[in-house]
């Protein structure tokens, strides 16, 4: 798979536009259900045999795993804090 250029614009965007498609998909969890029929159309109008569907599939739902992880992870950490050190002469 090629390098995505992910932003918190381009996923609320998405979002916007699911919700005008339906006020139900303010529940992200709708939303979800929403890409993921989207992802299941899309292959489903790939020709390949279906191992290699099945294969992409599961491909595909370890990176979303990835992904949530690594949002999960960047919204309950705590913000940095400042260090507090001793400054010299010559240090950068």
């Amino acid at each position: 798979m090629n390098q995505l250029n992910l932003s918190t614009k381009l996923v609320e965007q998405m979002h916007e536009f699911l919700i005008q498609h339906d006020e139900n998909a303010q529940d992200p969890g709708v939303a979800s259900q929403y890409m993921c029929a989207v992802v299941g159309c899309l292959l489903g109008k790939q020709t390949m045999p279906e191992s290699e569907k099945e294969d992409v599939i599961q491909q595909l739902f370890e990176f979303t795993r990835h992904v949530t992880k690594d949002i999960a992870q960047q919204v309950n950490s705590p913000p940095p804090q400042a260090e507090v050190g001793i400054w010299k002469p010559g240090m950068g």
